[in-house]
C-alpha cells in the first residue's frame, strides 16, 4: 500500500483482498493476532473504531512480511515495522498537515486521523516529524 492511502484506507477491505480471514475474538493479551499460515486475524471485539482500523492495519503488515511469533529484539522490530507501515497507509501527509494546521494537541490528531497513539507516534518518526 503506498503512503497515499489515510482514510480512504480500509483495513478490513485490504485484508479481504489478501484473502484474509478476520474473526472476533476474547484475546487474553493485546488487541489483534495475525496467526501465520492459517490467514487468520484474531480482533478482540468492541474496540472503538480508530483503534480496530489500527490494530487490523497493524496486523496486516505482519501478514504481509510473514512475520512469526518471536522474542526480544526480532519482536521489537516485527512490532515496530508493522505499526510504521499501517501508519503510512492510514496517514497521508496532506492529512497530516491538515490535522496539524488547527491543533497543537496530539490527542486531538489520533482522533482527527482514526488512529491509536501509537500509529500516530510511528507516523511522527518514519515521517521524522
Amino acid at each position: 500500500m503506498s503512503s497515499t492511502m489515510g482514510t480512504k484506507y480500509d483495513s478490513h477491505e485490504h485484508a479481504e483482498n489478501l484473502g484474509l480471514q478476520v474473526e472476533y475474538q476474547r484475546l487474553n493479551t493485546g488487541h489483534g493476532l495475525y496467526v501465520p499460515g492459517r490467514d487468520l486475524i484474531l480482533l478482540r471485539p468492541r474496540m472503538t473504531a480508530a483503534t480496530e482500523r489500527s490494530v487490523l492495519a497493524h496486523e496486516i503488515l505482519h501478514h504481509l512480511h510473514d512475520d512469526r511469533r518471536t522474542t526480544g529484539v526480532w519482536s521489537l522490530r516485527q512490532e515496530r515495522r508493522a505499526d510504521e507501515g499501517a501508519a503510512l497507509n492510514l496517514i497521508t501527509p496532506e492529512q497530516w498537515k491538515d490535522v496539524t494546521a488547527w491543533s497543537k494537541d496530539p490527542r486531538e490528531w489520533a482522533i482527527e486521523l482514526r488512529v491509536t497513539a501509537e500509529i500516530l507516534l510511528a507516523y511522527m518518526k518514519v515521517a521524522r516529524i
